[in-house]
């Protein structure tokens, strides 16, 4: 899955040209004012010895935002947020973990590019870092969220977590509620990858049920070839009872099938509810950051921005 993911974040040289100095990339995003110093969302991902430092989305007026900039305002983002010694909190599952220290940016001091894309005109900017501080992460790859300003933490929650096993049960018996509704079987869905977790998050008392059904093999014939069917969902807890309140289930062509994964979640916009990241993709296809924002009685997504590593405009065919 993870070279499914690097190969979709590579730049389409074929299909891509070098945007006009004033044309705002990735294409559809909004205009971000970004001299003013908005506050940015970053993700960090690789090895704690080789971490990289990718921007994600902006926070303005209390929303979630997706980056738009012309090719000079990405390198102005990175001679903002990226000069060395430049320190950001670090955040895993709505906890601060640490500080990370930029060592170079995308263009630090005239340097080549730290990611250089042949055949791109307009990569979006990457910095490489180092981390200190405690850190609940064992794993030799690191993902978390870091930000130009620090976000809001919520308690931990009083309520009684149940155990590992009731959580699987649970999380079955909401992802077969879902996959019925869709009219998926259970010998279906119990044949894939299956996870379910609880990650709080602020939308009640109790933490949310995370749900994910995946195909491994991202195809029945092979890699993004045949029939697939994945589930990714949220449930709530009210009362003694667990509902449904973000429903992603889908079966047909793996190539057609969009699938979901939790990135991270933190209280972005600090109104005490967590944003939750997702990172969507289809097989031999872009990926995109989604995020999810609690709206009444349910998860809603509330952004969706590419995050290809190049920004040239894809040509029409």
């Amino acid at each position: 899955m993870l070279a499914t993911l690097v190969s979709a974040l590579a730049c389409d040289k074929s299909a891509s040209s070098a945007p006009a100095p004033d044309v705002i990339v990735p294409a559809g995003a909004p205009a971000l004012d970004i001299a003013s110093r908005p506050q940015i969302v970053f993700q960090v991902f690789g090895d704690r010895a080789a971490l990289r430092v990718v921007p994600l989305a902006a926070v303005a007026n209390g929303a979630f935002k997706p980056i738009g900039l012309t090719s000079r305002g990405w390198h102005l983002l990175d001679s903002l947020y990226f000069q060395p010694g430049t320190k950001y909190p670090v955040y895993h599952d709505d906890l601060n973990i640490g500080e990370l220290t930029i060592s170079r940016g995308m263009w630090t001091a005239g340097a080549p590019p730290l990611n250089p894309i042949a055949g791109c005109t307009a990569p979006r900017p990457m910095a490489a870092a180092t981390i200190a501080g405690p850190s609940s992460k064992t794993e030799p790859y690191l993902e978390l969220l870091a930000s130009s300003a620090p976000f809001a933490t919520h308690a931990p929650t009083k309520a009684k977590l149940p155990t590992e096993a009731e959580i699987a049960a649970l999380g079955r018996t909401i992802g077969h509620e879902i996959g019925k509704g869709a009219r998926i079987e259970p010998s279906e869905l119990d044949s894939l990858d299956f996870h379910a977790r609880m990650i709080v998050t602020g939308a009640s008392a109790e933490p949310t049920l995370l749900v994910s059904f995946i195909d491994p093999n991202s195809g029945d014939l092979g890699p993004g070839t045949g029939h697939t069917t994945h589930v990714f969902a949220l449930a709530e807890k009210s009362g003694t009872t667990w509902t449904p309140a973000f429903r992603h289930a889908v079966s047909g062509n793996a190539r057609a099938v969009e699938y979901l994964r939790m990135v991270d979640h933190a209280d972005i916009n600090a109104d005490g509810v967590d944003e939750l990241l997702l990172e969507s993709w289809r097989y031999g296809a872009g990926t995109e950051i989604v995020a999810l924002s609690w709206r009444g009685n349910e998860w809603r997504e509330t952004m969706r921005s590419p995050q290809s590593w190049c920004l040239d405009p894809v040509k029409k065919k």
